[in-house]
């Protein structure tokens, strides 16, 4: 089956066209607005009510908006809500003053980037004014992350919100230890298997953190290593002959038939691979696995970059860790046949993107859309939103281009030769240099009940020793299930319209 011109047109005008002009951002160095987002008075606004999933999201708000708050003169009211609510709007837990605030009251939400659909779907949330796409407009949105201004704040075509903490993966490993970092995760897991024999301290035992306890992170995980085995990496300088629009769009699902592939061979291996990795693991999960390299009993470990700056300042660990992109696979599996293909480079390496990171949206029941938009902006503008990058102290990462461009990083207490390899490893892995098809997160409005059933069929494998192909065939057919009480061909568009491309062949 063939793409339409019209599909196509749509896809690479809103997510292929700035990967394609890699080479030009390469060249040129796309500075941010030397000027901060100019102060707008809003004049009888009193207060505006963000909603905020974690504390730590809650405390990001409280201290980087209050410099907007005042120069308004506007009250900014912080409180948590609940994110797990898989079927309806999330509750609020708690506010600053003890009391519990409806969802009419709220007029910001932070939501994760796989979340945003459905709020957009449901009609709950506000687009973007055009406004701030402006080319004069200081917020400069041109200067976004591609993938955040050409997907994870669209839906159907429109724009809604705007990026709050971005991501910055990373694998990291002992450099007294090792020489040179994974390429490939079969590497990975030999050099895990090799410190869990031989012992970091004398004797046997878990060289790799333990699982992630959050379903989030989990899923994040199992997607990180399976980009590589489930997807091929398609380059910009290939021939459109020699791939085919699967190969650009097909991930979690045949974005063709519809049908979940989540039980397709990459995704089995995938499994499979971590099912061999958790014998080098601590048998508990953990809220902060990073936490483990921390205190030297993991050899190797998957973070996002603010973690350095923790690495940085523990005395045993000082200019003693290496940093190399997540690995890819030493294989991966073709679409149609299912059958192994050997990458004709070092690995096959696609990163995947939008697992993490928060962004936020303007609820449609605001009182107040004109100024919460014009706190957004402040804080997702060229100065605020540097700040919050360079202040993260776990996750955390750019969202702008001229971020992976400053000439110093010197929060991150690196010496100079590895403060460049930092920037260079999320310029390519964030800007997805010389890629075509970089692996996202599911983004349709449905996804949480998705991720639900995976992440409880990941545990059974990894915790309890289930076989990873039925546990993928069960939760192929879990997710099926869910598809027929939507409506296959609904949710066949939904997945259509989370790629960037029409609802309707």
């Amino acid at each position: 089956m063939q793409l339409k011109r019209a599909h196509l047109r749509l896809f690479f005008s809103s997510c292929l066209m700035p990967i394609l002009c890699g080479g030009t951002l390469a060249g040129c160095r796309p500075a941010a607005s030397p000027h901060p987002i100019p102060a707008q008075e809003q004049p009888g606004v009193g207060e505006l009510r963000i909603a905020c999933p974690t504390e730590a999201t809650a405390s990001l708000l409280r201290s980087r908006g209050q410099s907007w708050a005042l120069r308004q003169g506007v009250k900014i009211a912080v409180e948590l809500y609940n994110p797990s609510k898989e079927s309806e709007q999330p509750s609020l837990l708690s506010s600053p003053e003890g009391g519990i605030m409806g969802e009419a009251s709220v007029d910001v939400w932070i939501v994760s980037p796989a979340e945003l659909p459905r709020w957009a779907a449901a009609g709950k949330i506000a687009p973007l004014p055009d406004a701030y796409k402006a080319v004069a407009n200081p917020f400069a949105w041109s200067d976004l992350l591609p993938i955040w201004r050409e997907q994870l704040v669209q839906w159907d075509g429109k724009a809604y919100g705007l990026p709050l903490v971005g991501e910055a993966p990373l694998c990291c490993y002992r450099a007294d230890l090792l020489k040179d970092g994974p390429v490939t995760w079969e590497q990975f897991a030999q050099l895990a298997e090799h410190f869990r024999d031989k012992g970091l301290a004398g004797r046997p035992g878990p060289s790799l953190p333990p699982l992630p306890r959050a379903d989030a992170d989990l899923d994040r995980l199992f997607y990180t290593v399976a980009a590589g085995f489930a997807r091929r990496a398609v380059r910009d300088d290939e021939d459109r002959r020699a791939y085919r629009p699967d190969d650009l769009f097909s991930f979690h699902y045949d974005f063709q038939t519809g049908q979940p592939r989540i039980a397709a061979p990459g995704f089995v291996h995938a499994l499979q691979l971590l099912q061999r990795l958790q014998a080098c693991r601590p048998p508990e999960p953990a809220d902060h696995p990073e936490e483990a390299f921390r205190d030297g009993r993991a050899v190797l470990c998957l973070i996002d970059a603010p973690w350095l700056v923790t690495f940085q300042k523990t005395p045993a660990l000082r200019d003693k860790v290496g940093i190399c992109r997540v690995p890819g696979g030493d294989r991966y599996f073709d679409f149609q046949t299912g059958q192994e293909r050997r990458p004709s480079g070092a690995s096959n390496w696609l990163p995947y993107l939008g697992g993490a990171g928060w962004l936020a949206i303007v609820s449609r029941s605001s009182r107040n859309p004109e100024a919460a938009f014009a706190l957004l902006a402040d804080l997702a503008g060229p100065k605020t939103s540097t700040q919050i990058f360079l202040g993260s102290i776990d996750q955390g990462g750019p969202t702008r281009t001229g971020q992976l461009y400053r000439h110093r990083w010197d929060t991150f207490d690196l010496e100079d030769k590895q403060a460049v390899h930092l920037r260079d490893l999320l310029d390519e892995t964030l800007l997805h240099r010389n890629l075509k098809n970089p692996a996202l997160c599911l983004r349709t409005p449905r996804q949480a009940a998705h991720r639900a059933v995976l992440v409880r069929g990941l545990r059974e494998a990894l915790l309890k020793g289930a076989d990873a192909e039925k546990t993928l065939q069960k939760v192929a057919e879990a997710w099926r299930k869910l598809d027929r009480e939507q409506g296959v061909e609904q949710h066949k568009a939904d997945y259509r319209r989370s790629l960037g491309l029409l609802a309707k062949e």
